[in-house]
């Protein structure tokens, strides 16, 4: 199992679990924190696999991620790499 801890004056982040998928919910508070998950998109959108992680944002500034149970490591991996996630620990 992974964690992580992000900066809640930067972005707030929760998810939910079901069978299939993880749905994350993620409150940017900065604009900076935004290019920062533009570029966590941009990723995911780049590759040749559309059905890793759908991207949804809304006019409210809150971003709404839904990723394949197998791709959270790669997406948790892309959130840290780009500074959106403060750090990942594995349990």
């Amino acid at each position: 199992m992974v964690t992580y801890t992000f900066d809640e004056k930067l972005i707030q982040i929760t998810e939910s679990q079901n069978d299939k998928d993880v749905t994350f919910q993620i409150e940017v508070k900065s604009e900076e924190m935004r290019n920062r998950m533009k570029q966590v998109r941009a990723y995911f959108d780049e590759n040749k696999d559309y059905t890793d992680a759908l991207f949804y944002s809304h006019q409210d500034g809150q971003f709404e991620v839904i990723v394949r149970k197998d791709m959270v490591l790669p997406f948790l991996l892309q959130a840290f790499r780009f500074r959106c996630l403060e750090s990942l620990h594995w349990k």
